[in-house]
């Protein structure tokens, strides 16, 4: 087990140290092309849908290493592959904790077999509850198709006295849609829905100018204060609310590290997280900043805890923070080190050190 030195220290990761975790992308390909989404921004992308066969031998790594929940995700919609109903079973069948993240335009003919099947959490992307506004944001979506799945799913759980899948919706917040907060409260509640997640939009080269609040002093004073309104307001709601951090720079957290989690890409190469597995641009201060993709190993050719185990280096700076915070630098809009996730200036690699959900300006559904 490599160890790390750090002054008098000796450190090393456990020997029983193992991904808890996966998130599976089963497929890039998408049906909508939303005005915020960071795959418009991607190099060299490319479409296609992870066979069931690769499917069932991560899956089967998965549990040998250890882990004990799946997350259906990506930088596609997982219902866009054909077979995604035969890999949830599978999925189930070895007892996984399973949790589909869609964009919701393909529930509602899936619905019912999602409830049989026991799907444990759905997270349907909104972004908008105005149907004009929804339409023009998550492009050609119709939210009136994605209410009708999620109302289906509710009437099958309570017919079917389920609790199960618990639904969750995550709405990207721009300044196009800021107003849409209470209208959300409300439909949530009157649609079954569980849990809100609000995340603020990272913007990219490709994406609508002047959409995000990051830095925008008037827009996230606006937003605090709206969001400390729905705060008292949904204190005594059943209705569970997480709220992006837009008041501290120091305060970070990996969501993937944290829930011990891997990222494996539809052709099977897994990266650290959904942020670093593919060559794309973000727009961070206006400041343009190069995304490298990271690959750490193969999760069709090597064990998945081997894998999460040689990374002991970068397990220890995420845990710990154990690394610079560039938001917080003076020199952030000057350093090269900024311009690239390539390395940072205490020699890490990769470089995670302005990673937004690190800071927890945007929500990883893991």
């Amino acid at each position: 087990m490599r160890e790390l030195k750090i002054s008098d220290w000796i450190i090393h990761l456990s020997e029983n140290s193992h991904p808890h975790e996966v998130v599976i992308e089963v497929s890039t390909r998408c049906n909508l092309e939303c005005v915020h989404c960071f795959r418009q921004s991607a190099h060299g992308f490319m479409y296609k849908d992870m066979s069931l066969n690769d499917f069932v031998k991560i899956v089967d790594n998965a549990i040998s290493s250890g882990v004990k929940k799946l997350v259906f995700s990506g930088w596609g919609e997982p219902m866009a592959n054909p077979r995604i109903l035969d890999m949830i079973r599978y999925a189930k069948s070895k007892s996984l904790y399973v949790v589909l993240n869609t964009n919701g335009t393909m529930l509602v003919d899936l619905a019912e077999e999602l409830v049989k099947i026991g799907l444990d959490e759905l997270y349907v992307s909104i972004d908008a509850v105005d149907v004009e506004l929804y339409g023009k944001i998550r492009r050609p979506g119709d939210l009136s198709s994605v209410s009708k799945s999620i109302a289906k799913i509710t009437d099958l759980k309570q017919r079917e006295a389920s609790r199960k899948p618990v639904v969750k919706t995550i709405f990207t917040l721009t300044k196009f849609n800021q107003d849409q907060l209470d209208k959300l409260i409300e439909y949530s509640i009157n649609m079954g829905i569980q849990e809100i997640y609000l995340s603020l939009y990272i913007h990219h080269p490709r994406g609508v100018q002047g959409a995000d609040c990051i830095r925008d002093d008037k827009c996230l004073s606006e937003l605090e204060n709206n969001l400390e309104r729905l705060s008292i307001k949904l204190m005594d709601s059943p209705l569970r609310i997480w709220l992006p951090n837009i008041e501290s720079y120091t305060s970070r957290e990996c969501p993937f590290v944290n829930n011990r989690a891997l990222y494996v890409r539809v052709d099977g190469r897994v990266s650290p997280c959904m942020f670093l597995a593919y060559n794309w641009d973000v727009l961070i201060e206006n400041t343009t900043r190069s995304i490298r993709e990271f690959i750490i190993g193969d999760a069709l050719k090597e064990s998945l805890s081997e894998i999460w185990r040689r990374q002991s280096n970068m397990i220890f700076k995420l845990s710990f923070n154990y690394m610079p915070s560039c938001l917080d630098c003076n020199l952030r809009r000057y350093c090269s080190y900024t311009l690239s996730t390539e390395t940072d200036c205490w020699g890490n690699v990769p470089n995670c050190s302005f990673c937004p959900y690190n800071y927890k300006f945007s929500y990883c559904p893991i």
